[in-house]
């Protein structure tokens, strides 16, 4: 290890020889990089013997951290003359996948086993919903204010959203839908604890229905052979335990398992790694608990990684040190981080939400050393108004500073999608070079619409309205076979709406029945050169037609997208949409082509959720010179030269629990999918899992809180130069004015600027 110059915290870490390890890191400490030293030193050191098939488990959480601990390992490997040989690095499901078929059979991994995608679980997850209501209709509208179309629709929504946290609750805990129905049906439900006359838990019979509902889903999983991966954990968890020699052999051959991203780890997760690894195993886990921010809507939580660091049999090691940020930002962070550790107004904030541990930058000469103050900028902006004035200003400072720092990389990084969508419109209307990673954003509905409208024509080629979508997505796209000048647009579509006997346009016989498909006398010689173009590129696809529907997106992927100066995302993008299509004809099987488009137009108007991971999923580089669009949430794992945060309000980070909560439902008084989880706990292991003296929704409004503060540090984190925040004093929603007070963390935060800049 000599020719590596190694921080002292680092040095530490590579010293570790077994046992228990939790290595917790700050933000851009190099955690990938030191955990990727740790194993290629492990193997060094003759600690596994990878001719006997002994590996170090390396378990990660995106296939985009796989790819890079390979090539990291490999390059460490290489440099110390050894053969890349005696690692594993996989991603929990993976790792899970291969235990159950190893497991169950004699055959190994060959057996095939069927596990359900995102989407498939959604659907059948639908399924089982539109069952329940079916046979329970006034059940369901019980919990209405009234019976209007827009409060059933909301009520619809949120009861998809309950039940998916719910389930994974449930699974998480190891609950089975038939014990809380049994418990139900005998009348177990305890009454609710309360404090002060007041019912920390809502008495709606929220639990009949979820349970209900799980219920009709696994009954659903289990008629199609198939398993959720919350199912696919939870069994490779049990097999683990119980199924005699198991453990053993897995041990033998993962005699050390490193885990990355411990703080957004479920507790199956752990479950899993703590059979697999047993209990004097050698097990290091890695994360950051102030970057937990998936609690709000997973079965994760900070604290179940702090619990671990904090075990007596675990040996605790930080990773202080960053050489991403200048020391003005790391201080923001800081001086953030301990502000709500010590003076939050909402106690249980001040006491759950960070672990005291400071950003400290790295030591002199050290290969990575923190850009000057110099360099340094932090500036606080308040605005009239979001929609009118910060939406539009920060697209316009943000496209300024590409020209004024064209080798810089800059993001823009908004707290929902909906805002990001607003800030695309303005960064498209000022023609800006920009990336968007935005969940189900504008481009990737406009990739999906252009899937759709082909899919369409293909399934009925007479279909003239399907013909004026499909040029309408293929002029957006700026596609060669729908170019023409944008006057002539509006000209074109009436033309296709007119055209008789399109099969005549698609398929000519003969000279002239291209012409002779549109109205005499109507089109122009360039409007025949333009629509003969369009024809031959859709009658080429034709030829498509009769491949299964996934081999079919997968080309229509290629003829739309791999041309030109196309960004490689789209084409990501258009290869998950045909992932998609094949799952949802797997769980169809009768689907035929017409029915799987109207599914997929269903994503495209927004009516079905858009299953779409973004290109950060896909080891996404930001470009300089290029704007990033992001949420804060997919910002994670990344960094930019400067960073606009928009939208730091307090809507979205509330100071109290009497605040107003953007984005949190209270259809039934209260948040519906926290009493819900709170009855299932309460039902099953007498213990609600709330705050003290709090009620089931003011505890989930404290965990809001507390992930949005995360949610803050990470966004000020990702800035190594410049760090850009701003706020408006009023914004719109559905056409309503409404003011908006400022976060209570800013004042922090312009005090600190103002002790800095004296």
């Amino acid at each position: 290890m000599s020719e590596l110059k190694l921080r002292p915290s680092q040095a530490k870490i590579l010293a570790y020889q077994h046992g228990r390890l939790a290595i917790s890191a700050v933000p851009g400490s190099g955690k990938t990089f030191t955990l990727s030293l740790l194993a290629a030193q492990i193997i060094a050191d003759g600690r596994i013997n990878p001719h006997a098939g002994q590996q170090i488990l390396i378990v990660t959480y995106l296939n985009a951290s796989v790819d890079t601990f390979r090539a990291r390992i490999r390059q460490r490997l290489d440099a110390m003359g050894l053969p890349p040989l005696g690692f594993d690095v996989r991603t929990l499901h993976s790792l899970a996948n291969d235990i159950v078929k190893t497991a169950n059979s004699e055959f190994g991994s060959d057996v095939g086993l069927t596990v359900a995608g995102d989407a498939q679980a959604r659907h059948f997850l639908n399924q089982a919903i539109e069952q329940w209501i079916d046979q329970y209709p006034d059940h369901w509208r019980v919990f209405l204010p009234d019976d209007s179309p827009q409060t059933r629709a909301r009520w619809r929504d949120e009861t998809t959203r309950m039940a998916q946290s719910f389930i994974s609750t449930a699974k998480n805990e190891r609950y089975r839908p038939e014990a809380m129905l049994e418990k139900l049906e005998s009348g177990a439900l305890p009454s609710a604890p309360t404090v002060n006359n007041r019912s920390l838990i809502s008495q709606s019979p929220l639990l009949h229905m979820l349970a209900g509902i799980y219920g009709r889903y696994q009954t659903i999983l289990s008629r199609q052979g198939a398993l959720d991966f919350d199912d696919l954990i939870w069994q490779a968890a049990d097999l683990v335990h119980h199924r005699t020699g198991l453990a053993e052999t897995l041990r033998a051959r993962w005699p050390y398992v490193l885990e990355d991203e411990a703080q957004d780890s479920i507790p199956l997760q752990e479950l899993l790694l703590a059979q697999l690894t047993g209990e004097n195993g050698n097990w290091v886990r890695v994360g950051d608990p102030n970057q937990a921010i998936t609690s709000t809507f997973t079965a994760a939580h900070p604290r179940f990684f702090n619990a671990f660091i904090d075990r007596d049999d675990v040996r605790a090691l930080p990773l202080p040190n960053s050489g991403r940020s200048a020391p003005l930002i790391i201080g923001a962070a800081n001086a953030m981080l301990d502000w709500v550790i010590d003076k939050h107004p909402v106690p249980e904030v001040r006491s759950h939400t960070f672990r005291r541990q400071s950003i400290e930058p790295t030591p002199p000469g050290d290969g990575q050393p923190n850009p000057p103050d110099s360099q340094a900028d932090i500036r606080l902006t308040v605005y009239r108004h979001r929609e009118d004035e910060e939406l539009p200003g920060v697209a316009q400072k943000a496209l300024a500073y590409t020209h004024q720092h064209p080798e810089h990389t800059v993001a823009i990084l908004v707290p929902t999608n909906n805002l990001g969508y607003q800030l695309a419109e303005h960064l498209d209307e000022l023609d800006a070079n920009y990336d968007n990673l935005l969940r189900g954003g504008t481009r990737e509905r406009e990739i999906a619409a252009a899937m759709h409208a082909i899919l369409a024509i293909l399934a009925d080629p007479l279909d003239t309205r399907a013909m004026v979508n499909a040029h309408a997505s293929l002029y957006a796209l700026g596609h060669p076979a729908a170019l023409l000048p944008e006057e002539n647009k509006e000209h074109f579509h009436t033309l296709l709406k007119s055209v008789h006997q399109p099969e005549r346009l698609l398929f000519p016989w003969a000279d002239g029945d291209l012409e002779a498909a549109l109205p005499a006398g109507v089109a122009t010689a360039e409007d025949i050169v333009a629509m003969a173009r369009f024809a031959a590129f859709l009658a080429q696809l034709f030829a498509l037609r009769p491949l299964p529907i996934d081999d079919l997106a997968l080309a229509l992927g290629d003829e739309l997208f791999a041309w030109g100066d196309i960004h490689e995302g789209d084409l990501a993008i258009a290869y998950q949409i045909a992932t998609l299509l094949r799952r949802w004809r797997d769980a169809q099987p009768d689907l035929r082509l017409p029915e799987l488009a109207a599914e997929l137009e269903g994503v495209v108007s927004g009516r079905r959720a858009f299953p779409i991971t973004g290109p950060a999923d896909f080891g996404y580089e930001p470009q300089p010179g290029r704007i990033t669009l992001s949420t804060q949430h997919s910002a994670k794992g990344l960094e930019w030269d400067a960073v606009f945060l928009v939208g730091i309000d307090g809507g979205w980070i509330p100071g109290s629990l009497d605040a107003y909560f953007m984005g949190v439902s209270d259809l039934l008084g209260g948040d519906p999918t926290a009493e819900a989880v709170a009855q299932l706990r309460y039902l099953m292991a007498g213990d609600a899992g709330i705050y003290d003296g709090r009620t089931a929704t003011e505890s989930a409004h404290i965990d809001i809180i507390s992930e949005r503060l995360r949610l803050l540090y990470v966004g000020i984190t990702r800035a190594k130069r410049h760090l850009y925040l701003s706020r408006s004093r009023a914004t719109r929603s559905y056409n309503k004015e409404r003011d908006a007070e400022p976060a209570t963390v800013l004042a922090v935060l312009y005090q600190y600027l103002k002790q800095t800049h004296g």
